[in-house]
């Protein structure tokens, strides 16, 4: 289960890079990059293909829930490239992007651990909800990591999101701000963020006010309370070393953020 887990995720990385046209994932060339968009598209089709290979012999249900999970990646993207619609909230249509595009794998990572160890409903589905709890909080200490590490903490540069256009949670929240105070600062703030950041020295000083912001401190809120989330769910399973280290990486999760 974990390596159909892992070789999906791996799959999907090929998959967006392509989509957002990347040249680097986690501080190398990427794929499409290296060798173009065709073979790193033909190679995410083959990990999908070697996943469904491996999943086949883990029995029907395996394949329902894998395929349920998919779908919720898929419609994760979906959403991300659609965008929120009129009158929705940009922050919640982006959490919604998240649980399906990276809290879906998660869950099932923890559904199939559960399951397949042969632990009960209710340790299945407060893994499953864990899991994904978890895979949000990991993507949001991204985001806020992208703004407030001044190394190589995220495996790429800081800033790199915002160069490429991408509205993490602290954009989302500063928008947010901008629009109910009508702060001056604030507006020319998500002017320059929507402008051309290809100059380092334009960047830098986006990131200098970013990180003064007290947009970055609420994503950094957001990301320990879906971390505390995830743990608190884990309260009723017996002490041991498998929920010591469940715990820990709600820890580490919160250490990233920090």
């Amino acid at each position: 289960c974990p390596r159909v887990v892992e070789l999906t995720h791996l799959a999907t990385l090929y998959h967006d890079d392509v989509m957002d046209e990347a040249d680097v994932r986690r501080g190398v060339p990427s794929a499409n990059a290296r060798w173009g968009n065709s073979v790193a598209v033909l190679t995410g089709d083959f990990l999908f293909a070697r996943a469904s290979h491996i999943l086949a012999d883990l029995g029907p249900e395996a394949v329902r829930i894998q395929a349920e999970a998919f779908e919720r990646l898929v419609t994760g993207q979906i959403l991300e490239t659609a965008g929120p619609k009129g009158g929705r909230d940009p922050i919640e249509h982006y959490l919604d992007v998240l649980a399906g595009k990276t809290g879906s794998l998660v869950a099932v990572s923890g559904r199939f651990g559960a399951m397949m160890s042969g632990a009960d409903e209710s340790v299945v589905s407060i893994l499953t909800q864990y899991g994904e709890r978890l895979g949000i909080a990991f993507q949001l200490a991204d985001d806020v990591l992208d703004i407030a590490s001044d190394s190589h903490e995220s495996g790429k540069t800081p800033g790199t999101d915002l160069r490429e256009g991408i509205a993490t949670l602290p954009v989302l929240h500063l928008r947010a701000q901008a629009e109910a105070t009508g702060s001056a600062e604030d507006r020319e703030l998500c002017e320059l963020l929507a402008g051309d950041l290809s100059d380092d020295g334009v960047l830098g000083e986006v990131l200098r006010r970013l990180r003064a912001h007290p947009a970055l401190e609420q994503a950094r809120r957001d990301t320990l309370r879906y971390a505390a989330e995830a743990r608190a769910l884990l309260a009723p399973l017996p002490e041991g070393a498998a929920k010591a280290a469940l715990e820990g990486l709600c820890d580490a999760v919160v250490h990233r953020a920090g």
